[in-house]
């Protein structure tokens, strides 16, 4: 038993090297983003891949090592909070993104910490709109229900 755990701590050690690099974070890749707003808050679902390495490493120490990747993603917003942290797909909340105005919510642009594949607006009416590639979610108003 005491083998297996040194010789998973010892393939782990260069793992964890190349993931705390800050500078080339290409373990992840945000596929995309769908952010649910309601009111002044939004819940955004994000869907990625991790490369070999980061799957193994998350597999092996569990996803809430990805949290101080989701802080950098999401910087540019002052109130966060995690629901959910998975391999494949997280959940979080943003709250007071959005500012009240007469009849409507008005969204100003919130930049994000990398590139994502697809960005995907829903609307607390229903509708939804795909954005394509971005690295911000843009300037958006919504009604108020």
């Amino acid at each position: 038993m005491a083998g297996l755990i040194l010789v998973t701590l010892l393939l782990l050690c260069p793992v964890s090297g190349a993931l705390a690099a800050e500078d080339s974070r290409d373990y992840i890749h945000i596929s995309s983003m769908q952010v649910r707003f309601s009111g002044t808050d939004a819940t955004v679902d994000l869907f990625y891949d991790l490369d070999f390495f980061g799957d193994v490493y998350i597999f092996a120490l569990g996803s809430r090592h990805l949290k101080p990747e989701f802080e950098a993603f999401f910087y540019d917003f002052e109130e966060f909070k995690v629901i959910e942290l998975g391999r494949g797909h997280s959940r979080f909340l943003l709250k007071n993104v959005s500012r009240e105005s007469e009849n409507f919510y008005l969204h100003d642009e919130k930049k994000l910490g990398r590139q994502v594949g697809s960005l995907v607006a829903i609307y607390p009416a229903g509708p939804s709109k795909d954005m394509g590639s971005m690295d911000s979610i843009p300037n958006l108003f919504y009604e108020k229900q």
